[in-house]
């Protein structure tokens, strides 16, 4: 069975959309060390600029 998990990337609004990205990579890096699987990323809004990961790990 799959565990989910939804995760905010970018909490906080940075006027740099590089420094939104570098910050999101740190973050889904720390997940994924710990066992998690990255399935997908959204924007669910271009405009806020929002990046939301699907994370799932095999539980059982």
């Amino acid at each position: 069975m799959k565990e989910y998990k939804l995760v905010q990337l970018n909490e906080k609004a940075h006027l740099s959309r590089e420094k939104d990205l570098n910050d999101a990579e740190i973050k889904l890096n720390s997940y994924v060390k710990k066992g998690w699987t990255l399935q997908q990323i959204v924007s669910p809004n271009d405009i806020g600029g929002a990046l939301i990961a699907v994370l799932y790990k095999e539980v059982e």
